[in-house]
C-alpha cells in the first residue's frame, strides 16, 4: 500500500484543493476520509473491476483500490458492454465497483477465476480489447510512482492550476498522466464525463477557468478549428498525445491557445504509460517530435537486425525502466515477446533527430510497404487533415490479387464526391503516397479517447 502513502501525503499539503464534476465537490481532504473508510469494505478482495458512470466516483474507486491493497481492473463505460465484458472475461476479477443509484455497490463474482500474480499489480490496463483478447499490463505500485513522480517533475502545472479531465481513467494516460500527478501536485481537478463535444469543451474551459487540459491531436485540433478569436485563453497548460502528429498540426494548435505551454508527449500503457516528452521551448521548432525521455527510462531505437542505427534513421523503439510493467496478466507468451533483459520493444517505428530528440512515424503492425517503399499511414492521415474539409481519415494497406500491396483511404467530412478528395491527395501527397482506393464514409468508429480504432476498420 506504500503508492496509497505516496499519494496521501502529497494531498495532505493541499488537504482544501478540491476535486470536482459537474455540481459535485470533495476537498483533497475529504477524499482522504472517504478512501480509506470505503477501503475498508473491500477486504479480502484481490483484483477488483470498477464500472462508473461518474469519473469522480471512478477516481474514488481507484483511491480506494490502492489504500486497500487491491489491484484495481479500470473499465469504462463509454466503450461500451461488448469491450467491457471481453475484459472481465479475459480478467476475471472477484468483484465489481459500481456507481448505481448514485452510490458505491460492491458486487462480488462468484465464479471468478483470478489468481494472484507472483508481483501484486497495483493496476491492470487492458490494451487491444477492441478486437480479439485483450492483454492486461500489470503495473506495480513502483511502476506508478516512477512515473508520476518523472511527469510532475517536468510538467508545468502549480496548485493555482486547475486540469480539466475529458477522458475516462480507464486510459493510463488520463489515470497516471493527469489525475494521479494533478493530486501529487495538489492542482484543483474538474472531470467531464460526457462524450467529446469542441463546443462544450471549449465552453467548460471558459466556465470553469481551465488552465490545464490534455488530449490526442485529433480532438486538439477540432478544439482549435472551434475556437473563436474572442474566447478567452487560459489555457497555460496543454499536453498532446496519443496520435502521431505533424509540425502544421502542432502549430495550428499552439496559435489558436496562444498563452498556453504545449508539451508533445508519448507512451504505452507498457511503460505506465510516459516514455518522453518535448518540451514547451522547443515546441515550435520541433512541433512533429515527442522529445527526451523522462528522468527514470533509457531509449534505443534498433534496425531489424537488432543493431542501433544512426540520427534520422527508423527502426523499433525500445523502452527501459522503473515504469515498464511487469507483464502481462495469465499471458507469459505475450509477455516474453515485448519484454526482454528488462527491455520494452514498443512495437512503435521510430527515429533520433540530429539535435536527439525522438520522432514517431508509426505502428510498425500499421506499415505499408508498397514496391519497396515504407509508408507510414499516420503520415499520409496528418497531410490530408491539413485541408479544413477533411474531418477524420484513416489510411491502411491491402493487397490486390493483380498489382500488389495499395493503400486505402477511408475519409470523412464535407465532400460531394470522390474527385474532390482526389484534388486533395494529388495537392497534399508525394506519389507513391496517392491512394488507389478510397471510401467515403458517414463515421470512423472511435474510442472513448477520440482515437481511430484502427483495428476496427481492418
Amino acid at each position: 500500500m506504500k503508492l496509497w502513502k505516496y499519494l496521501k501525503n502529497k494531498m495532505q499539503l493541499n488537504l482544501q484543493q478540491e476535486i470536482c464534476e459537474n455540481d459535485v465537490s470533495m476537498t483533497f481532504e475529504e477524499v482522504i476520509v472517504f478512501t480509506e473508510e470505503f477501503s475498508k469494505r473491500l477486504k479480502g478482495i484481490k483484483c477488483c473491476a470498477i464500472l462508473c458512470q461518474s469519473e469522480i466516483a471512478t477516481s474514488m474507486a481507484l483511491l480506494s483500490c490502492f489504500a486497500a491493497g487491491v489491484t484495481a481492473l479500470p473499465l469504462s463505460q463509454r466503450y461500451g458492454e461488448l469491450h467491457c465484458n471481453k475484459i472481465l472475461d479475459a480478467i476475471s476479477p472477484d468483484a465489481v465497483i459500481t456507481d448505481q443509484d448514485g452510490d458505491f455497490h460492491i458486487i462480488y463474482i462468484k465464479d471468478s477465476v483470478y489468481k494472484e500474480p507472483c508481483i501484486h499489480p497495483a493496476l491492470i490496463m487492458c490494451t487491444s480489447g477492441t478486437t480479439g483478447v485483450p492483454k492486461g499490463a500489470m503495473l506495480t505500485e513502483s511502476n506508478v510512482m516512477t512515473n508520476v513522480s518523472d511527469i510532475a517533475l517536468y510538467f508545468g502545472m502549480e496548485k493555482s492550476d486547475t486540469i480539466l479531465i475529458s477522458r475516462p481513467l480507464y486510459h493510463c494516460a488520463v489515470l497516471t498522466g493527469e489525475f494521479l500527478t494533478a493530486l501529487v501536485k495538489g492542482v484543483k481537478i474538474r472531470f467531464y464525463s460526457g462524450t467529446f463535444n469542441p463546443a462544450i469543451v471549449l465552453k467548460m474551459l471558459k466556465i470553469y477557468g481551465i488552465t490545464a487540459f490534455c488530449g490526442t491531436p485529433t480532438l486538439l485540433s477540432m478544439m482549435a478549428r472551434f475556437k473563436r478569436e474572442t474566447d478567452n485563453d487560459f489555457l497555460r497548460h496543454i499536453c498532446i498525445s496519443g496520435e502521431c502528429m505533424s509540425m502544421e498540426t502542432g502549430l495550428h494548435i499552439s496559435e489558436a491557445f496562444p498563452n498556453a505551454d504545449v508539451y508533445h508527449i508519448y507512451g504505452l500503457t507498457e511503460a505506465c504509460p510516459r516514455v518522453s516528452y518535448l518540451p514547451p521551448n522547443k515546441f515550435r521548432e520541433h512541433a512533429d517530435c515527442v522529445g527526451v525521455p523522462l528522468r527514470s527510462i533509457s531509449l534505443k531505437i534498433l534496425s531489424p537486425d537488432g543493431f542501433p542505427v544512426n540520427a534520422n534513421e527508423i527502426g523499433t523503439l525500445w523502452v527501459k525502466g522503473d515504469n515498464v510493467m511487469a507483464g502481462y496478466y495469465n499471458n507469459p507468451e505475450k509477455t516474453s515477446e515485448v519484454l526482454k533483459d528488462g527491455w520494452l520493444c514498443t512495437g512503435d517505428l521510430a527515429l533520433f533527430t540530429e539535435e536527439g530528440l525522438l520522432k514517431i512515424k508509426g505502428r510498425s503492425d500499421d506499415l505499408i510497404i508498397k514496391a519497396g517503399m515504407n509508408i507510414y499511414p499516420q503520415e499520409i492521415e496528418s497531410a490530408l487533415k491539413l485541408d479544413y474539409r477533411v474531418k477524420d481519415v484513416f489510411v491502411r494497406g491491402y493487397t490486390d490479387d493483380k498489382l500488389g500491396v495499395q493503400i486505402e483511404l477511408n475519409i470523412t467530412g464535407d465532400f460531394s464526391d470522390v474527385s474532390e478528395v482526389k484534388d486533395i491527395c494529388r495537392c497534399n501527397l508525394s506519389t507513391y503516397q496517392i491512394p488507389a482506393r478510397i471510401n467515403l464514409l458517414d463515421e470512423i468508429p472511435k474510442n472513448g479517447s477520440g482515437k481511430i480504432i484502427r483495428r476496427k476498420m481492418l
